[in-house]
């Protein structure tokens, strides 16, 4: 199956056992690298304060398609894009020369991966964009202060891509022998918790679902 893909830092097994390893004591007998769908697009930002003062901005976003979770782009990010992609991100990426110095360089690529590697995108894009817009204008109010703006506006641009977020999933047993998993972010390598986790765990058990139905639909087939 091919995707586009954000390339992971680390797309080794041994390098991400070694990084699980010098983090905690559990032992791992499994992992695998999955990958997340996020509709990508550029937004601008108009703020008001309550004196009238008018603030603009612009970046980049991230909104995850199982529940709507966004991540906002550091705006020293640069983007790398592969040979013959470039049309496809001309609108919204800059796509100019990028400092060596930078260690905020992601790779976008076009790469064939096991379908079952690919989580499932649940939902519909202007629904993710909704949610996403939601939980982001909570987080400006938080961190700037709610009394600051008494109008925050956040309009996406059109151009939209689905682009695949690497996670890798290290499994461990509990004392009590249950089975359990971590999530760990390919690009930076940290332990991820929460939000994320759980976009991961409605994936997985929606690919279950869909698996099982398949399995149904044909044991009702005629021999």
């Amino acid at each position: 199956m091919k995707i586009l893909s954000l390339s992971p830092r680390y797309p080794n097994s041994d390098d991400m056992l070694r990084k699980f390893g010098s983090k905690t004591f559990k032992l791992p007998f499994s992992l695998e690298l999955v990958y997340l769908p996020f509709l990508f697009f550029r937004y601008s930002l108009a703020m008001t304060s309550l004196l009238g003062k008018k603030k603009k901005a612009e970046g980049l976003f991230l909104v995850d398609l199982a529940q709507g979770i966004p991540i906002n782009i550091k705006r020293k990010t640069k983007f790398e894009i592969e040979l013959g992609l470039e049309k496809e991100f001309e609108k919204f990426i800059d796509l100019g020369d990028i400092d060596s110095n930078n260690k905020d360089v992601i790779f976008i690529e076009r790469k064939e991966v096991e379908e079952n590697q690919v989580l499932p995108i649940i939902l519909e894009e202007d629904v993710a964009i909704k949610k996403g817009k939601k939980l982001f204008l909570y987080d400006i109010m938080r961190m700037t202060g709610s009394l600051r703006y008494r109008k925050v506006e956040i309009s996406p641009s059109q151009e939209k891509k689905v682009l695949y977020y690497p996670y890798w999933l290290i499994y461990f047993r509990t004392k009590k022998k249950e089975i359990r998993f971590d999530v760990w972010d390919g690009l930076s390598g940290q332990k991820e918790s929460g939000d994320i986790k759980h976009s991961i765990e409605i994936g997985l058990v929606r690919i279950e679902k869909n698996i099982r139905n398949l399995h149904l639909l044909e044991g009702e087939r005629p021999n």
